[in-house]
């Protein structure tokens, strides 16, 4: 019962992000990606946790980075993925006047945070285990050797936020975040608007009229 119990924990443990795995999915998946020029191409791709951005692999199945700065956004079978101040974010809820975006980055300082080995300090022992995400070697790796060491990696927990995205515009979903973009002449009508719309800011749903607020 032990033994089955340890297979079922390390199964867990290799799907989830670690440190030597730092990605969105437990996998490359097959993409499409839109770029700035109006081209759309086909690749086996993955958004990294550390600052958001596009892995894809090239012929030879290496990692390499997309240039943020060509990308509009990706398609990953359901999820649609858009450039959002330079960092690749899922659309998780939309409507006619926007879409809201969930930011996920991999929540590093909470290693620095635990425990480290005998005889070393809990800083030391999480630069050691940061080195796989802070320092670029999954770049240019052959991904499937990457995937094998995965587990060999401590497990990253992800921090997760939204972002209203409207034309010609992103903001974090925040209140204080949308009243610093509002021109001040809007202010006293979202003053009045927020007390009859009990935002909840944490719910993409919620979120969505304040998309219309935004655009009207």
């Amino acid at each position: 019962m032990m033994a089955l119990a340890a297979v079922l924990v390390q199964a867990l443990y290799a799907q989830g992000p670690t440190t030597k795995w730092p990605y969105v999915y437990p996998e490359f998946r097959t993409g499409v990606v839109e770029m700035t020029d109006g081209v759309s191409q086909t690749y086996q791709i993955n958004v990294h946790l550390g600052q958001g951005q596009l892995h894809f692999l090239d012929a030879e199945g290496l990692i390499r980075e997309a240039p943020g700065d060509k990308i509009l956004g990706a398609q990953v079978g359901a999820d649609r993925f858009l450039q959002v101040q330079g960092e690749m974010m899922r659309v998780v809820a939309q409507s006619a006047h926007g879409c809201v975006v969930e930011e996920a980055l991999a929540d590093f300082a909470a290693l620095s945070e635990t425990g480290g080995a005998y005889g070393s300090s809990s800083q030391t022992s999480a630069t050691r285990s940061l080195s796989s995400v802070e320092m670029p070697n999954q770049v240019m790796q052959n991904h499937l050797v990457l995937m094998q060491s995965k587990s060999d990696g401590r497990m990253l927990d992800v921090l997760k936020s939204y972002y209203l995205v409207c034309p010609g515009q992103a903001v974090k979903a925040d209140r204080r975040a949308v009243e610093g973009i509002l021109p001040e002449e809007r202010l006293p009508e979202w003053k009045v608007w927020t007390r009859a719309h009990k935002i909840r800011w944490k719910q993409p749903e919620s979120l969505v009229s304040v998309l219309e607020f935004l655009n009207p």
